[in-house]
């Protein structure tokens, strides 16, 4: 089961930091993901190596590198988003003043005020699909330095029988949900990961384990009328390490 039945499909936030993938994501409605890995390998011809034995020889130099994207497309519908924001107090919510120290100055606007309310510093709000969109193209333009908004790892949920050390997960041999990575099965140097000795990434036991980092490329979305119950999107995550 996934964190609301539903979605299988999320942009965590650079402030994600629980156990809950409801919690500062953004889900989507994906209706295709398409994952593309292509290896660069340079390659050289040999000179002369055909000339005796009448076979041409290529050098390649796998120095392990490659490029790596998902692409998504799918729809945008109302969604109920849930943010848990550092700033908690209720001058910080308050839309009547120009700054939170004008909010505290007046004092109309308190805690019992607002609406939604904190639950446990958990803001929960319904959002309609162009908020969504709204949403994720903002988010799309900003930096790393912008934790509530920099979607930096990306996670859909895959079945999975096999757990990271090549054991069924389940005694009747069902399976778990857990995010697609690139990772491999197996401790460091050992089984899969044999010869991998240095930043070696864990296989995921979990489906809140740690997703593909990286940052949204592009996003696109489509305002039709011929549907206005729904957004329809296309994302593209590349794989990446964001400084």
């Amino acid at each position: 089961m996934t964190a609301d039945g539903t979605h299988f499909v999320y942009l965590k936030l650079g402030s994600y930091d629980s156990d809950n993938l409801g919690i500062n994501t953004v889900a989507l409605k994906a209706e295709s993901i398409s994952v593309s890995t292509t290896k660069t390998v340079p390659s050289f011809d040999v000179p002369l190596s055909g000339m005796f034995s009448g076979e041409s020889r290529t050098v390649a130099l796998n120095l392990g590198m490659a490029s790596k994207t998902v692409s998504i497309s799918g729809i945008i519908l109302d969604q109920t988003i849930k943010r848990k924001f550092d700033d908690t107090g209720a001058e910080f919510f308050d839309a009547s003043e120009n700054t939170p120290t004008a909010s505290v100055a007046t004092g109309t606007f308190t805690t019992s005020s607002m609406n939604p309310q904190l639950v446990d510093d958990v803001l929960t709000i319904d959002m309609t699909k162009e908020e969504i969109a709204q949403l994720i193209h903002s988010n799309t333009d900003g930096t790393t330095f912008q934790d509530m908004q920099n979607m930096n790892e990306l996670i859909f949920l895959i079945d999975s029988k096999v757990n990271s050390r090549y054991q069924y997960r389940n005694s009747d041999k069902s399976s778990n949900l857990i995010p697609f990575t690139y990772a491999a099965r197996g401790y460091d140097n050992t089984l899969d990961n044999q010869g991998a000795i240095l930043l070696v990434t864990d296989f995921p036991d979990s489906q809140t384990a740690t997703g593909i980092k990286g940052f949204v490329r592009s996003f696109s979305t489509e305002f039709a009328a011929a549907d206005p119950t729904s957004i329809s999107f296309t994302l593209e995550f590349e794989v990446a390490v964001t400084v």
